[in-house]
């Protein structure tokens, strides 16, 4: 009967914590309309492509990732492309990954770059917080 209680009590314990868990996971994130990095796939790459499409077009364009750690957190990146400065924005936010410092930065970039299949932004106002960003090529 003692063995029962326990089992009860991790159970309710464990929907609990997953109950007010604050994550998006990833088929939330990809419903939303993230370009969702998880451990084994990439959702809504044409996304990105079309972010990448409209910046070659010069004309202004967003997209939003959400790329998860090997805990299930979601650390989002916001892309945003002003034709008119010809900037990428870029903000990075890892307010909801509960094992790394929690922060929201963003930068300045002129470019992004194609370099042995990973995207990369170049020129960026704030080298450091520009490095953040990357994100692989799909595999065909």
């Amino acid at each position: 009967m003692k063995m029962l209680r326990i089992c009860v009590v991790m159970l309710l314990l464990t929907l609990f914590t997953v109950a007010c868990s604050k994550s998006m996971s990833s088929n939330e994130a990809a419903k939303k309309g993230y370009v969702v990095y998880g451990q084994r796939d990439i959702l809504n790459y044409d996304l990105f492509e079309g972010f990448l499409d409209k910046v070659t077009s010069n004309e202004n364009a967003a997209v939003k990732f959400a790329i998860y750690t090997i805990e299930g957190d979601p650390i989002f990146h916001y892309l945003e492309y002003n034709n008119k400065k010809a900037t990428i924005t870029y903000t990075y936010d890892s307010r909801q990954d509960e094992n790394g410092e929690k922060e929201k930065v963003s930068t300045s970039c002129k470019t992004i770059n194609l370099v042995d299949g990973v995207y990369a932004l170049a020129d960026c106002d704030d080298v450091e917080t520009g490095k953040r960003f990357y994100a692989t090529q799909k595999s065909e």
